[in-house]
């Protein structure tokens, strides 16, 4: 009977712990990773914005690079407002990039990444400190880069 009981209690046993690790495995395959990308805006010391096509910091305009290495850039509106969305998984940590805005203007970008893993996911980046020009710029409430001209 003792045999019967613990061999009873081992079996449900087993099927509580793989039903846990099965809820973990759905859990992570139902999960997105966060997002490698960092929003900012562009203003001028009213808050206006300056991008936009028919504005100071045109998109068509815009690049990011360091060497021969080109960081892909999106650009969307919202709010009738122009945002530049910034795909940094590729960048390397605090190295300069040039944020050209225009033929006259160009900036130097320079992330400071950091990298860690979680119980789904392995290698996640995100952002430390946003410097541009040498400048330390915070994000604001919405989590956007703002960069005051």
């Amino acid at each position: 009977m003792k045999k019967s009981h613990l061999l009873f209690t081992a079996i449900i046993a087993l099927l509580i712990l793989s039903s846990c690790s099965k809820k973990d495995d759905n859990l992570c395959a139902t999960t997105e990773p966060p997002s490698d990308t960092i929003t900012i805006s562009i203003i001028d010391n009213e808050g206006n914005s300056l991008l936009g096509e028919n504005n100071t910091y045109k998109p068509s305009e815009i690049t990011l690079n360091r060497n021969n290495q080109n960081i892909p850039l999106r650009f969307y509106e919202y709010d009738g407002k122009t945002f530049m969305e910034l795909y940094y998984y590729e960048m390397e940590s605090e190295k300069d990039y040039a944020l050209k805005l225009n033929d006259q203007e160009t900036d130097i970008l320079n992330l400071k990444l950091n990298t860690y893993n979680t119980e789904c996911f392995k290698g996640l980046r995100s952002v430390v400190k946003f410097n541009l020009n040498g400048e330390e710029i915070q994000r604001d409430v919405n989590y956007a880069f703002i960069i005051q001209k």
